[in-house]
Protein backbone atom coordinates (compact mmCIF):
# COMPACT_ATOMS: atom_id res chain seq x y z
CA UNK A 1 0.00 0.00 0.00
CA UNK A 2 2.78 2.46 0.91
CA UNK A 3 4.62 1.61 -2.30
CA UNK A 4 1.48 2.24 -4.37
CA UNK A 5 1.00 5.63 -2.71
CA UNK A 6 4.64 6.51 -3.42
CA UNK A 7 4.19 5.58 -7.06
CA UNK A 8 1.08 7.76 -7.39
CA UNK A 9 2.80 10.69 -5.73
CA UNK A 10 5.79 10.33 -8.02
CA UNK A 11 3.60 10.21 -11.11
CA UNK A 12 1.86 13.40 -10.08
CA UNK A 13 5.22 15.18 -9.71
CA UNK A 14 6.48 14.33 -13.20
CA UNK A 15 5.61 16.09 -16.46
CA UNK A 16 5.35 12.62 -18.01
CA UNK A 17 4.79 10.50 -14.93
CA UNK A 18 5.49 7.17 -16.60
CA UNK A 19 9.15 8.13 -17.03
CA UNK A 20 10.09 8.92 -13.47
CA UNK A 21 7.38 7.45 -11.26
CA UNK A 22 9.08 4.08 -10.89
CA UNK A 23 12.45 5.58 -9.98
CA UNK A 24 10.94 8.03 -7.50
CA UNK A 25 8.87 5.29 -5.88
CA UNK A 26 12.02 3.22 -5.43
CA UNK A 27 13.66 6.26 -3.88
CA UNK A 28 10.80 6.78 -1.44
CA UNK A 29 11.00 3.15 -0.38
CA UNK A 30 14.79 2.89 -0.24
CA UNK A 31 15.90 6.16 1.32
CA UNK A 32 18.61 8.47 -0.04
CA UNK A 33 20.12 7.54 -3.39
CA UNK A 34 23.50 5.87 -3.36
CA UNK A 35 26.48 7.24 -5.25
CA UNK A 36 25.62 7.29 -8.96
CA UNK A 37 28.92 5.85 -10.14
CA UNK A 38 27.63 2.35 -10.82
CA UNK A 39 26.52 0.95 -14.13
CA UNK A 40 23.46 -1.22 -14.40
CA UNK A 41 20.45 -1.91 -12.22
CA UNK A 42 20.75 -1.94 -8.45
CA UNK A 43 20.66 -5.59 -7.29
CA UNK A 44 18.97 -4.44 -4.08
CA UNK A 45 15.96 -3.28 -6.10
CA UNK A 46 16.51 0.46 -5.81
CA UNK A 47 16.77 2.87 -8.74
CA UNK A 48 19.67 2.27 -11.10
CA UNK A 49 22.51 4.75 -11.55
CA UNK A 50 20.91 5.84 -14.82
CA UNK A 51 17.52 6.44 -13.20
CA UNK A 52 19.10 8.45 -10.42
CA UNK A 53 21.00 10.66 -12.83
CA UNK A 54 18.08 11.25 -15.16
CA UNK A 55 15.06 11.41 -12.86
CA UNK A 56 16.16 11.89 -9.23
CA UNK A 57 19.08 14.29 -9.51
CA UNK A 58 18.28 17.91 -8.45
CA UNK A 59 19.31 19.41 -11.81
CA UNK A 60 17.59 22.73 -11.11
CA UNK A 61 18.61 23.14 -7.47
CA UNK A 62 21.32 25.72 -8.19
CA UNK A 63 19.04 28.04 -10.17
CA UNK A 64 17.80 30.69 -7.74
CA UNK A 65 16.06 33.18 -10.02
CA UNK A 66 13.97 33.13 -13.22
CA UNK A 67 15.76 32.53 -16.50
CA UNK A 68 15.28 30.68 -19.77
CA UNK A 69 17.45 27.85 -21.05
CA UNK A 70 17.51 27.21 -24.79
CA UNK A 71 18.26 23.86 -26.44
CA UNK A 72 19.10 23.33 -30.12
CA UNK A 73 17.52 20.34 -31.85
CA UNK A 74 18.90 18.75 -35.01
CA UNK A 75 17.45 15.69 -36.78
CA UNK A 76 19.33 14.07 -39.66
CA UNK A 77 18.70 11.00 -41.78
CA UNK A 78 14.91 11.14 -41.74
CA UNK A 79 12.62 11.46 -44.78
CA UNK A 80 12.58 15.26 -44.42
CA UNK A 81 16.37 15.52 -44.54
CA UNK A 82 18.03 17.77 -41.98
CA UNK A 83 15.61 19.45 -39.57
CA UNK A 84 16.64 22.25 -37.22
CA UNK A 85 14.36 23.18 -34.34
CA UNK A 86 14.65 24.22 -30.71
CA UNK A 87 13.21 23.85 -27.23
CA UNK A 88 13.12 26.27 -24.33
CA UNK A 89 12.88 25.65 -20.61
CA UNK A 90 11.52 28.73 -18.84
CA UNK A 91 12.09 28.86 -15.10
CA UNK A 92 9.45 31.31 -13.94
CA UNK A 93 8.85 33.13 -10.69
CA UNK A 94 5.86 32.02 -8.67
CA UNK A 95 3.21 34.18 -7.04
CA UNK A 96 4.58 33.32 -3.61
CA UNK A 97 7.96 34.72 -4.62
CA UNK A 98 9.71 31.36 -4.73
CA UNK A 99 11.76 30.13 -7.67
CA UNK A 100 10.89 28.42 -9.84
CA UNK A 101 8.05 26.87 -11.75
CA UNK A 102 8.77 25.59 -15.25
CA UNK A 103 7.23 25.89 -18.68
CA UNK A 104 8.66 24.01 -21.68
CA UNK A 105 8.14 24.76 -25.36
CA UNK A 106 9.42 21.65 -27.09
CA UNK A 107 9.88 21.65 -30.86
CA UNK A 108 7.28 22.81 -33.38
CA UNK A 109 4.64 21.60 -35.83
CA UNK A 110 3.82 17.90 -35.73
CA UNK A 111 6.94 17.25 -33.63
CA UNK A 112 5.82 19.50 -30.77
CA UNK A 113 5.30 17.91 -27.35
CA UNK A 114 2.97 19.56 -24.87
CA UNK A 115 2.93 18.44 -21.23
CA UNK A 116 1.67 20.15 -18.06
CA UNK A 117 3.78 22.87 -16.43
CA UNK A 118 5.43 22.03 -13.12
CA UNK A 119 5.22 24.15 -10.00
CA UNK A 120 8.61 23.43 -8.39
CA UNK A 121 10.50 20.55 -10.01
CA UNK A 122 13.99 19.44 -9.05
CA UNK A 123 15.05 17.33 -12.03
CA UNK A 124 15.12 18.92 -15.48
CA UNK A 125 11.82 18.22 -17.31
CA UNK A 126 13.51 18.61 -20.70
CA UNK A 127 14.59 14.96 -20.31
CA UNK A 128 11.00 13.74 -20.18
CA UNK A 129 10.03 15.89 -23.15
CA UNK A 130 12.85 14.38 -25.20
CA UNK A 131 11.92 10.84 -24.24
CA UNK A 132 8.25 11.49 -24.93
CA UNK A 133 9.09 12.94 -28.34
CA UNK A 134 11.05 9.77 -29.16
CA UNK A 135 8.14 7.55 -28.12
CA UNK A 136 5.72 9.54 -30.27
CA UNK A 137 8.09 9.38 -33.24
CA UNK A 138 8.32 5.59 -32.86
CA UNK A 139 4.54 5.41 -32.71
CA UNK A 140 4.18 7.45 -35.91
CA UNK A 141 6.82 5.59 -37.89
CA UNK A 142 6.04 2.02 -36.81
CA UNK A 143 2.30 2.24 -35.96
CA UNK A 144 3.16 0.50 -32.71
CA UNK A 145 1.83 1.32 -29.27
CA UNK A 146 3.37 4.26 -27.41
CA UNK A 147 2.76 2.51 -24.08
CA UNK A 148 4.97 -0.39 -25.22
CA UNK A 149 7.85 1.82 -26.34
CA UNK A 150 7.64 3.89 -23.17
CA UNK A 151 7.66 0.80 -20.97
CA UNK A 152 10.60 -0.84 -22.75
CA UNK A 153 12.75 2.29 -22.61
CA UNK A 154 11.92 2.79 -18.93
CA UNK A 155 12.75 -0.83 -18.09
CA UNK A 156 16.02 -0.64 -20.02
CA UNK A 157 17.05 2.46 -18.08
CA UNK A 158 16.36 0.54 -14.88
CA UNK A 159 18.26 -2.62 -15.81
CA UNK A 160 20.50 -2.29 -18.88
CA UNK A 161 21.79 1.29 -19.11
CA UNK A 162 25.47 2.02 -18.57
CA UNK A 163 26.95 5.13 -16.95
CA UNK A 164 30.47 6.46 -17.47
CA UNK A 165 32.40 9.56 -16.51
CA UNK A 166 33.30 11.99 -19.29
CA UNK A 167 34.01 15.68 -19.84
CA UNK A 168 32.16 18.43 -21.70
CA UNK A 169 33.32 21.75 -23.07
CA UNK A 170 31.33 24.62 -21.54
CA UNK A 171 32.17 28.29 -21.15
CA UNK A 172 35.68 27.69 -22.44
CA UNK A 173 36.42 25.02 -19.85
CA UNK A 174 36.50 21.22 -19.73
CA UNK A 175 34.04 20.19 -17.06
CA UNK A 176 33.22 16.81 -15.46
CA UNK A 177 30.10 15.10 -16.78
CA UNK A 178 28.42 11.71 -16.87
CA UNK A 179 27.06 9.86 -19.86
CA UNK A 180 24.17 7.40 -19.81
CA UNK A 181 23.87 5.00 -22.74
CA UNK A 182 21.12 2.50 -23.49
CA UNK A 183 19.92 0.41 -26.43
CA UNK A 184 16.44 -0.45 -25.14
CA UNK A 185 15.03 -2.60 -27.94
CA UNK A 186 17.88 -5.08 -28.37
CA UNK A 187 16.00 -7.83 -26.55
CA UNK A 188 12.46 -6.63 -27.20
CA UNK A 189 10.42 -9.75 -28.07
CA UNK A 190 8.40 -7.63 -30.51
CA UNK A 191 11.37 -6.10 -32.32
CA UNK A 192 10.65 -8.05 -35.51
CA UNK A 193 7.65 -5.73 -35.99
CA UNK A 194 9.93 -2.68 -36.15
CA UNK A 195 13.33 -4.17 -36.93
CA UNK A 196 14.91 -0.99 -38.31
CA UNK A 197 13.88 1.30 -35.43
CA UNK A 198 14.74 -1.39 -32.86
CA UNK A 199 18.44 -0.60 -33.41
CA UNK A 200 18.00 2.88 -31.91
CA UNK A 201 20.44 3.79 -29.13
CA UNK A 202 20.13 6.69 -26.70
CA UNK A 203 22.83 8.78 -25.07
CA UNK A 204 22.28 11.33 -22.29
CA UNK A 205 25.10 13.63 -21.16
CA UNK A 206 24.65 15.47 -17.86
CA UNK A 207 26.83 17.79 -15.79
CA UNK A 208 26.16 19.60 -12.52
CA UNK A 209 28.42 22.39 -13.81
CA UNK A 210 26.02 23.30 -16.65
CA UNK A 211 22.79 25.23 -15.97
CA UNK A 212 19.89 22.80 -15.77
CA UNK A 213 22.24 19.82 -15.65
CA UNK A 214 21.42 18.55 -19.15
CA UNK A 215 24.15 18.98 -21.76
CA UNK A 216 23.13 16.73 -24.64
CA UNK A 217 20.44 14.16 -25.41
CA UNK A 218 20.73 12.01 -28.52
CA UNK A 219 19.00 9.18 -30.35
CA UNK A 220 21.12 7.35 -32.92
CA UNK A 221 20.00 4.78 -35.46
CA UNK A 222 23.07 3.12 -37.02
CA UNK A 223 23.15 2.48 -40.75
CA UNK A 224 22.62 -1.15 -41.76
CA UNK A 225 23.01 -2.50 -45.28
CA UNK A 226 21.18 -0.19 -47.66
CA UNK A 227 19.28 1.50 -44.83
CA UNK A 228 20.91 4.78 -43.91
CA UNK A 229 21.37 5.86 -40.35
CA UNK A 230 19.63 8.68 -38.52
CA UNK A 231 20.36 10.87 -35.54
CA UNK A 232 18.36 13.29 -33.40
CA UNK A 233 20.18 15.54 -30.95
CA UNK A 234 19.04 18.08 -28.36
CA UNK A 235 21.88 20.14 -26.86
CA UNK A 236 21.95 23.18 -24.60
CA UNK A 237 22.80 26.36 -26.47
CA UNK A 238 25.79 28.60 -25.72
CA UNK A 239 26.41 29.66 -22.11
CA UNK A 240 25.30 33.27 -22.56
CA UNK A 241 22.54 34.07 -20.04
CA UNK A 242 19.09 34.02 -21.59
CA UNK A 243 16.51 36.73 -21.00
CA UNK A 244 14.54 36.25 -17.77
CA UNK A 245 11.21 34.51 -18.13
CA UNK A 246 8.03 36.30 -17.13
CA UNK A 247 6.31 35.34 -13.89
CA UNK A 248 3.87 32.46 -14.04
CA UNK A 249 0.24 33.34 -13.52
CA UNK A 250 -1.06 31.03 -10.86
Amino acid sequence: MLRALALLAAAAACPAGAWCAAAAAHQAASGPAADASGAKGDPAGGPSAAERLLFLQPHLATIREPRTLTYDYVAEGGPAGRVDDHATLALVGRKDGKCCGTHVDFLSGTSAVNLPDLDEPQSNPILMYFLESEVRLLERTTHGQSAHFRRVIRQALASDATVRDTTVRWGGKDLPAQEVHVAPFVNDPYRARFEREARTEYTFVLSDAVPGGVVRLAAMLPAAGEARGAQRTLAIADPQPAAPATAASK
